[in-house]
């Protein structure tokens, strides 16, 4: 008898430790999502559709620093700076197209990427994020309705700050798909949709190759 309940309560023991879910190295997701450069914060964020199980029904978020661009109560003057600042100098004649890059070196802060769910943690970074516009009439400027799709594509750096199973992760990925705007002449909110690919690895330091240089850098930021 004693032995059958110690059989029953090791099972119920063994059945109550939630499972451990393994960080995979190599992570994969389709997201989608709406977002707009006109409204500041300028944000594009979204749902993960399919992919990587540990994400899928989690969320997604771009955030580009418009520190220093005009606000978004006009929206034609705030346009007009995105296209002289970003676009017009990027214009490539031999494919008709101008590309807008914003990073670290072209905006005042590194655009901020998130990735996650609230019940297994957050992905945390910044981004490399560039609009590709199409000049479909080969004239050098961006008419409204070519501003109706932007291809989108960029790079991901992980840092190390995540949150719940990704605490202590980095690593480097890249994203592309396009973005879809059924009225730029009112300055609507894009639809986008894509795909996104991380290499990931734990980046912590382990307890014992901690060194008593670590502590002095640590107590001294």
């Amino acid at each position: 008898m004693k032995l059958t309940a110690l059989v029953i309560v090791s099972a119920v023991l063994i059945v109550g430790v939630p499972a451990v879910a393994q960080v995979p190295a190599h992570v994969e997701y389709d997201f989608s999502g709406t977002g707009n450069l006109m409204e500041s914060p300028a944000v594009y964020s979204g749902s993960i559709d399919s992919g990587e199980p540990l994400l899928v029904g989690g969320t997604w978020t771009i955030t580009i620093d418009d520190t220093g661009w005009p606000g978004d109560s006009d929206k034609a003057l705030r346009w007009g700076y995105l296209d002289a600042t970003y676009f017009t100098p990027n214009y490539n004649p031999f494919v008709y197209s101008w590309t807008g890059v914003f990073n670290a070196q072209t905006t005042a802060s590194a655009p901020l990427w998130r990735a996650g769910r609230p019940d297994v943690g957050d992905l945390l970074g910044t981004a490399e994020v560039q609009f590709t516009i199409e000049d479909q009439d080969h004239n050098a400027l961006i008419d409204p309705d070519e501003r109706m799709m932007m291809v989108v594509s960029g790079t991901i750096i992980v840092v190390k700050n995540g949150t719940g199973i990704w605490a202590g992760y980095c690593g480097l990925g890249s994203y592309s798909g396009y973005t879809l705007n059924e009225d730029p002449l009112n300055w609507a909110d894009d639809s986008i949709m894509g795909g996104t690919v991380l290499d990931i690895d734990d980046c912590s330091i382990p307890t014992e190759t901690v060194t008593w240089g670590h502590v002095k850098a640590a107590y001294s930021e």
